[in-house]
């Protein structure tokens, strides 16, 4: 039940809303991520720009993400802090059931409010880079990087095959 009062603050009840642009701050921490404990981060900082744009019968809305996430490093595996950025933009319409899709919400005529909490989480691993390293390899930790090879590039240069089984090259028919 604790995690639910923690998601509170990424519900916004849209009914009493006027017409028009209506702009909201929701902070993305550590305590929003230990709601998710799947979540591989769980160390970003940051804020997530909502802009609601509300007609009578659509909505629009856009999230944009910036925030800061310390992880370890996968070279050295020292924290490095890495800037997240990303935007998204979901259409809003009302229909007789609820359905979330990428970028079109359809929702109910029992729905009253959005809850970002799902689209905000998608939105900050989308935004996560794929490699995190330091920019500059001289900031990596020496002591865990002197033992790796500097001529093999990760591991992805095809010549570089094991003896034993480049002779079952020669088996093909």
């Amino acid at each position: 039940m604790e995690d639910m009062d923690l998601l509170a603050d990424y519900r916004i009840p849209f009914v009493g809303l006027k017409p028009g642009k209506h702009v909201f701050h929701l902070r993305v921490d550590p305590e929003f991520f230990a709601c998710f404990p799947l979540s591989d981060v769980d160390q970003v900082l940051g804020e997530v720009l909502v802009e609601l744009d509300k007609l009578d019968t659509t909505m629009t809305l856009r999230m944009t993400l910036a925030a800061t996430m310390t992880a370890p490093c996968d070279r050295c595996l020292d924290d490095v802090s890495v800037s997240l950025e990303g935007s998204d933009r979901v259409s809003i319409r009302f229909g007789d059931e609820t359905s979330y899709d990428d970028e079109l919400w359809i929702l109910g005529s029992n729905e009253y409010q959005l809850d970002l909490a799902d689209a905000i989480f998608q939105l900050v691993h989308l935004a996560k880079p794929n490699r995190t390293i330091h920019e500059n390899e001289d900031d990596c930790d020496l002591d865990m990087t002197e033992w790796q090879d500097p001529s093999s590039d990760d591991g992805d240069n095809a010549d570089d095959i094991d003896p034993r089984w480049a002779a079952l090259k020669g088996l093909d028919n």
